[in-house]
């Protein structure tokens, strides 16, 4: 505990007069630097963890969450039926039967290599469904497809122009081997949010894309299943297993986490580096308290002569000090947390207003693969941040404080 005395001299100390004012300037500098920090560690923190779910989430909700493959290229409807019968699980939402090609489009004289998609039917609880900002989903399953819209403005593309897609197989016929084409009408554009699929991802009825890969009918060359909890894929994935596994099927499975495990490490491994980066800006902002400290122990080696001589123990003088770099060390953390939150919680709002103020685009989806700059704050991340922020300016505060101890108050007021 705080005696008295002790209390009145860290309010003076913190809080000097304008004429002795070196410490309130010093407590400014110290809590605007370490309140950056902070502040710059819970922002960063903050958009990459909504990067990193925004980007997560996107991907799951356009990526099936566990696909069936076969060895053969072909999956038979009954055999896909027969194990659908076998899997009595409640987690999995839905399944499509699909089938998936690579092909290239071609409006006028504009090309481009794409995926083509396509599926039996194109319903309401299709994931495309909330997806489509201009046009309809495929009614007429015959000549009718969709594309994105990062794509449709590459192509200078809109609902109801015509535009062919190929792909690498051939027809052989008596002037050499011909690629399939097929000519089709723009019915619908789609926006996923997501740059990379709004740009290279077209669809189809299921029905067009085997008679380009020509396949028999009923034929297909996947099957998506799509959960309730993605994180949890690993359950259905086992059992999936031990259905296709040393039996007639000629099968094989791959979760989304397998599908996307480079880029999720990546991601994680990025986010702890970056963190630990960034933690050197609150480092460096603390040391402003020990030299600030130091400083001050010097200006003021008179003032602690004296009150050594009055019978002021060593302690008290170290406690005085220590409070004072904690102080400003534990009011710049809280000012950080607070501005790094605001900022988080208004960054889209923020980067709208830069954007119009400096009429550049801060935030390239071609670059970024997002349309808009996410934040995620995350409350333990944030009692992290704020915590390494208190120790290191706690640690910082040890040295000057013991230093004031080591003041010979004759040497001191002699000097004076």
């Amino acid at each position: 505990m705080f005696s008295k005395s002790e209390r009145l001299l860290i309010f003076r100390f913190l809080f000097s007069k304008k004429t002795d004012g070196y410490i309130s300037i010093f407590a400014w500098f110290s809590i605007i630097g370490i309140s950056l920090g902070v502040a710059a560690v819970i922002i960063v923190m903050s958009v990459m963890n909504g990067f990193r779910i925004d980007l997560t989430n996107r991907i799951i909700g356009l990526n099936s969450h566990l696909n069936i493959f076969s060895f053969d290229e072909k999956i038979n409807n009954n055999d896909a039926t027969n194990i659908m019968t076998k899997i009595k699980d409640s987690s999995f939402v839905q399944y499509y039967k699909s089938l998936e090609t690579n092909g290239l489009i071609i409006k006028n004289n504009n090309s481009k290599g794409v995926l083509i998609k396509g599926y039996d039917s194109y319903e309401k609880d299709h994931y495309l469904f909330n997806s489509i900002i201009h046009g309809t989903l495929i009614k007429n399953t015959k000549n009718q497809i969709l594309i994105g819209d990062s794509l449709a403005n590459q192509m200078n593309a809109k609902v109801g122009d015509k535009i062919k897609i190929a792909i690498p197989k051939t027809d052989k016929t008596i002037l050499g081997n011909i690629p399939r084409f097929k000519t089709l009408e723009i019915i619908g554009i789609f926006d996923l949010g997501l740059y990379e699929y709004d740009s290279n991802l077209i669809f189809v009825s299921s029905s067009l894309v085997r008679k380009l890969l020509l396949y028999e009918n009923n034929h297909y060359n996947k099957i998506e299943f799509f959960v309730e909890k993605p994180n949890e894929i690993e359950k259905l994935n086992e059992r999936i297993k031990s259905i296709i596994s040393g039996s007639k099927y000629n099968f094989y499975s791959i979760t989304w986490k397998e599908n996307n495990r480079t880029l999720m490490n990546a991601l994680k491994v990025e986010k702890n580096v970056m963190f630990i980066i960034l933690s050197l800006i609150i480092l460096v902002a603390s040391l402003n308290i020990i030299s600030g400290l130091i400083i001050f122990v010097k200006e003021k080696n008179k003032d602690i002569g004296i009150l050594k001589t009055m019978g002021m123990t060593n302690n008290s003088i170290v406690k005085i000090f220590f409070t004072i770099g904690i102080t400003i060390g534990f009011i710049g953390s809280l000012f950080g947390l607070f501005l790094g939150v605001i900022f988080s919680v208004n960054i889209q709002s923020i980067q709208r207003f830069l954007e119009k103020i400096l009429n550049t685009k801060l935030f390239s989806e071609e670059i970024y693969y997002l349309s808009s700059l996410p934040s995620k704050i995350s409350i333990n991340e944030i009692l992290l941040i704020l915590i390494t922020s208190i120790i290191i300016a706690t640690v910082s505060t040890i040295f000057p404080a013991l230093r004031s101890a080591k003041v010979d108050p004759i040497q001191s007021i002699r000097s004076e």
